[in-house]
């Protein structure tokens, strides 16, 4: 069962809790019974409904690891899902269904470019007064095209909330996938924005640069049906919005989206939003089907360090055009 008892040797301030005890592992089908169940029954994000969704998740392109600590080498503390590909994925659907990529551009809303470094005029970091600070992207290189997709990570114990376990099972994945990734992303919901996007409206609280008074009526009749009922030339509209909730909105100084504040505490960049990223109905009433590539790299330890310092959110150059 989830959760710190009386038996469980690991609690926050012991010092036995350091990550040196750790242990990341990857799951395969010759895995013992009861970490491939774990694997199927854990994953609250994207649940695995039946052995052909099973089968997918530990495929030759796909990964699952788990992070254990040596006192309880069979009691995974954070079980991580990875896919790999050639290019970034935009619908989470394509993930689940063990496919390569979506190959339809046009949920992207542009082009991604994602394929080597270099520093450019757009991209840039945001930090918590809205100011562009400097600007990175990723242009063309083939060494860049193989990407590791993180798109759904699972805490199994909720006493140890507040303990980095899944940033640093994170870390580790990337270091065991060091030899044949590049780029590391992912495909994350946002969970609060069709509340926030709801509520913002009843109350008159939107950002006037993002929404027009003609725009916000048609939303608000449409925000009860769903992404499904939104109209093309609404769409950017939305989007706009949600990046404003992703960057903007703040609680204490951090992200108010909790996937958000997880992610660039870790030191992601904020690269992409997808339109219809996931055909999910739970997540479509979250956030109108809208998903988030976070992007990982070399520079992501000093990034998280600037956000735990200042609050600093760097952003790619997809979600820089969205706010011009």
């Amino acid at each position: 069962s989830s959760g710190i008892n009386a038996e469980w040797p690991l609690r926050p301030g012991s010092d036995v809790i350091t990550f040196n005890n750790t242990t990341i592992t990857p799951v395969n089908m010759a895995s013992p019974p009861e970490i491939i169940a774990m694997v199927k029954s854990s994953d609250r994000v994207h649940p695995i409904l039946n052995n052909i969704e099973l089968e997918h998740r530990l495929a030759d392109n796909r990964s699952v690891f788990i992070l254990t600590h040596d006192l309880l080498p069979s009691r995974p503390l954070v079980i991580l899902h990875v896919a790999h590909s050639r290019g970034m994925f935009q619908c989470v659907s394509d993930v689940k269904e063990g496919k390569d990529r979506s190959s339809t551009d046009s949920l992207c809303r542009r082009t991604d470019r994602h394929t080597n470094t270099r520093t450019t005029g757009s991209g840039g970091i945001i930090d918590d007064t809205g100011r562009i600070l400097s600007c990175t992207e990723f242009g063309e290189d083939s060494s860049y095209q193989n990407v590791s997709s993180f798109y759904s990570i699972s805490s199994l114990e909720a006493g140890l909330r507040g303990i980095p376990c899944g940033g640093w099972c994170i870390s580790q994945a990337k270091e065991v996938l060091a030899a044949q990734d590049t780029i590391y992303t992912t495909l994350s919901p946002i969970p609060g924005f069709k509340n926030w996007l709801d509520a913002s409206i009843k109350r008159g609280s939107l950002p006037v640069t993002a929404i027009i008074g003609e725009e916000m009526s048609v939303i608000q009749d449409l925000l009860p049906a769903g992404a499904a009922a939104v109209p093309d030339h609404l769409q950017n509209t939305i989007i706009r919005l949600a990046v404003y909730y992703i960057l903007q909105e703040k609680q204490r100084g951090c992200a108010l989206d909790p996937v958000c504040h997880f992610h660039v505490g870790n030191g992601a960049v904020v690269w992409a939003l997808r339109w219809g990223g996931t055909r999910s109905q739970e997540m479509k009433a979250q956030s109108l089907g809208l998903m988030v590539n976070y992007l990982y790299d070399s520079n992501s330890p000093a990034r998280a360090a600037q956000y735990s310092e200042n609050k600093t959110i760097v952003v790619g150059a997809a979600v820089t055009a969205v706010l011009d």
